[in-house]
């Protein structure tokens, strides 16, 4: 039997925008979301919708996952280990209630160390480019 080969074509994309807001704040809400879920579970163990209301109003509303986003990210923390969960019946409605354990617990504070570095060096970053900034302006005026 002949063996035909077929070449695939890569699917073009448009590239992204880089100056538009939008692409970085989707950037930034797409990382921090992990983060904020951990950090709200922090405080006490919750139900799915109650964690994603709770996200949002810790944010105020910059970081607001989905539904559809959460739960996959609550499954994945507890196939890890990171979180544990139980059946709860609240407000008449069996609801899953999600708590962290001790490694999910080591977990946010680890995460809170590199966004804190993270966070360090882009303050760093836009220091340096305000002061060039500056000192171009500086060099342009007579």
């Amino acid at each position: 039997m002949a063996r035909t080969s077929t070449s695939l074509r890569p699917v073009s994309r448009p590239a992204p925008d880089y100056t538009d807001p939008a692409y970085w704040q989707g950037t930034i809400k797409m990382s921090l979301s992990k983060f904020f879920v951990l950090s709200v579970l922090h405080h006490r163990p919750m139900h799915g919708y109650e964690i994603v209301q709770a996200v949002e109003k810790t944010t105020n509303g910059c970081c607001s996952p989905t539904e559809g986003t959460v739960y996959p990210m609550l499954n994945e923390f507890e196939a890890g280990g990171y979180l544990s969960s139980k059946r709860e019946v609240v407000q008449g409605r069996e609801r899953k209630i999600y708590g962290l354990t001790d490694k999910g617990r080591e977990a946010f504070q680890t995460a809170v160390a590199a966004w804190l570095e993270a966070t360090d060096c882009i303050l760093a970053g836009k220091a340096t480019a305000d002061a060039l900034q500056h000192s171009q302006r500086r060099a342009r005026s007579p």
